[in-house]
C-alpha cells in the first residue's frame, strides 16, 4: 500500500440524529469497503476475509465490519475484557499527530476493550460509562459455503476520545490502521489494513499507521 496517499473519510450529513443503529449500517453498506487483506504472520492455511467501512458526522464515527471465518468465539462480555481472544476487530487511531493513540477492540457482538497510551506497554483504560456509550449492531449468518459471516455495525461518540476534549473531526488528519484477529480461536489470525513489518504478530507499532483526513462536509 501506498503510504503517501491519503485516505479520504466521507461526512454523512444529517446522520447524527438517526437513532437506529440499522439507519447507519444500511448507509455504510453504500460506502467504500477497504480490504483488511495483509497477513504477514500467516502460516499457511485459509485465512478470514475482512472489510471495513467507514465516515463521519458532526458527533460520532461510524465504522462497519464485514467479517466470513470458518469459527466464531465469544467468551467475553464485560467492557474491556481482552475480546482480542474472540472474533474480534480492531480500530487503532492517533489524531492531529499525537504520539498516543486510542486502541478500540471489538468481539463479534461487540463488547470492546478500549485504551490510550504511546506504547503497547503502560496503557490506560477508559471506563466503561464511556464504552457503554458506543452503539453496536451485530449480524450473523452461515454462508452457503459453510462459513460464518458476520457484521458488526459500530456509532462511536466522540466523546469516547476523552484525551481529545475539543476534537473536531472536519478536514482534520489522523493516522489509523485496522485489524481482525483471534488469538484464541482454534487457528489464530492477525490480518491488518495497512501492512506491517515485524517478526511477530504485533499490531502496537504505530509507524505503520496510514493517514487519513476527514473530508470537508457538505449540506
Amino acid at each position: 500500500m501506498d503510504k503517501g496517499v491519503t485516505v479520504n473519510i466521507p461526512y454523512l450529513n444529517g446522520f447524527d440524529d438517526l437513532r437506529s443503529v440499522e439507519d447507519i449500517s444500511k448507509v455504510l453498506d453504500g460506502q467504500e469497503r477497504r480490504q483488511i487483506k495483509y497477513a504477514p504472520w500467516s502460516e499457511g492455511g485459509e485465512l478470514p476475509r475482512a472489510s471495513f467501512a467507514l465516515a463521519y458526522g458532526n458527533e460520532d464515527i461510524y465504522l462497519k465490519y464485514y467479517v466470513t471465518e470458518h469459527t466464531l468465539k465469544a467468551e467475553y462480555s464485560k467492557f474491556n475484557d481482552p475480546v482480542f481472544k474472540d472474533s474480534c476487530v480492531e480500530f487503532f487511531i492517533a489524531f492531529n499527530g499525537d504520539e498516543k493513540y486510542y486502541n478500540l477492540e471489538f468481539n463479534c457482538t461487540g463488547t470492546s476493550r478500549v485504551q490510550y497510551g504511546q506504547h503497547k506497554t503502560g496503557r490506560t483504560f477508559l471506563p466503561a460509562s464511556l464504552l457503554k456509550t458506543i452503539k453496536h449492531q451485530t449480524r450473523v449468518k452461515t454462508s452457503a459455503e459453510g462459513n460464518i459471516d458476520w457484521e458488526l455495525t459500530l456509532c462511536i461518540p466522540k466523546k469516547v476520545f476523552k484525551y481529545h476534549p475539543a476534537l473536531l473531526l472536519e478536514k482534520s488528519k489522523a493516522r489509523v490502521n485496522f485489524y481482525k484477529c483471534g488469538d484464541g480461536l482454534p487457528q489464530p489470525h492477525f490480518l491488518c489494513w495497512n501492512k506491517i513489518e515485524a517478526q511477530k504478530p504485533e499490531f502496537h507499532l504505530s509507524r505503520f499507521f496510514k493517514e487519513i483526513i476527514f473530508s470537508p462536509q457538505t449540506v
